[in-house]
């Protein structure tokens, strides 16, 4: 009998130390008017102007997004785990996907579902077509989708990785547009971007600059030999930002919509179709609500990705024809 494991990452803020915008040396005390985005902490004798990135309370917005999935996960018999905004940090991300590369076997599956910031670096391997490799923004800094892709490798042969990622910049999450400012979006109602604007992720790529470019140089370069079949069904392309509001990611509100409770028929290249459909209709609802006006409505056009060593084409064929969320392979 095959094993079904997911992990379900919703982060609703972020620790502003570890996202630094700026520092005042020697500043115990000081006066910081902030618009809630961003907050001065304060570290010994150092003041720290960090970047927050609020997109809901909590079991809300993000966090909400990691429960949803969790309970589709779990109605399937997956074991499930949920990591929320604090205990979202890098290396209990890193530890949970490493657990389940030992777990897993041939013919098992992991699932991964990641709702929050997404944002950009600059990109020192040469592997992305637009020079920036795309990250998901764990509490304690940006989780870079090479990263992502290393920890993949640990996988045995034949078994089956799913993530869906509610982000921003996020059609090659896993690695397989600039960083854009963010705003709402009237004719959406009440909405937050899941993006890191540009100027933040400038500021914070600079002041941690060492840290990001030291990840990237020590990882495997080429890297190994990816030995699962992966699927990324994913909230927009590299250069869309994804929208939500405080109940739901846009992406992950679709992605209910079209499971419709278990009621869903079809294979994994119908799902992301019909999640795509879903989220055009909410965008050409809302030019209609904007009197035909499209200039300040934006549009999310989710992504489908499936990757697999070309040995294993056949495998990963196998994969895209199963039903979502299914753990026994045909």
């Amino acid at each position: 009998m095959a094993r079904g494991i997911s992990l379900h990452i919703g982060v609703n803020s972020l620790n502003a130390l570890e996202y630094p915008l700026q520092t005042y040396d020697h500043y115990r005390y000081s006066v910081f008017a902030h618009d809630g985005n961003n907050r001065l902490e304060v570290a010994g004798d150092r003041c720290v102007v960090g970047w927050k990135g609020p997109l809901g309370g909590p079991k809300k917005g993000c966090e909400k997004d990691a429960i949803d999935m969790a309970e589709i996960a779990a109605t399937q018999g997956f074991d499930v785990t949920v990591l929320a905004t604090e205990d979202a940090t890098v290396a209990r991300v890193e530890q949970e996907i490493r657990n389940a590369a030992r777990a897993l076997k041939a013919g098992d599956i992991f699932l991964v579902s990641y709702a929050g910031h997404g944002s950009q670096v600059v990109d020192l391997t040469n592997d992305e077509a637009d020079n920036e490799d795309e990250t998901w923004c764990l509490y304690d800094r940006m989780f870079l989708d090479d990263e992502q892709r290393a920890l993949y490798t640990e996988f045995a042969e034949r078994v089956r990785i799913l993530v869906f990622s509610d982000s921003c910049h996020s059609g090659t999450a896993t690695r397989s547009g600039g960083t854009v400012s963010a705003s709402g979006d009237s004719a959406l109602g009440e909405t937050s971007v899941r993006a890191m604007p540009r100027e933040t992720a400038k500021a914070v790529y600079k002041a941690r600059r060492d840290d990001y470019d030291r990840i990237q140089r020590n990882l495997e370069n080429p890297p190994a030999k990816l030995r699962a079949s992966r699927i990324l069904i994913s909230a927009c392309q590299d250069s869309e930002e994804a929208m939500g509001n405080d109940e739901n990611g846009f992406f992950t509100r679709a992605v209910k919509s079209v499971w419709d409770s278990g009621r869903f028929k079809g294979n994994y290249q119908d799902f992301a179709k019909k999640i795509r459909a879903e989220l055009l209709e909410d965008y050409v609802g809302a030019v209609k609500r904007n009197d035909g006006d499209s200039s300040n409505v934006k549009k999310q056009v989710p992504n489908f990705v499936a990757v697999s060593d070309k040995e294993l084409v056949s495998h990963l064929d196998e994969f895209v024809d199963q039903r979502p969320f299914s753990i026994e392979s045909p």
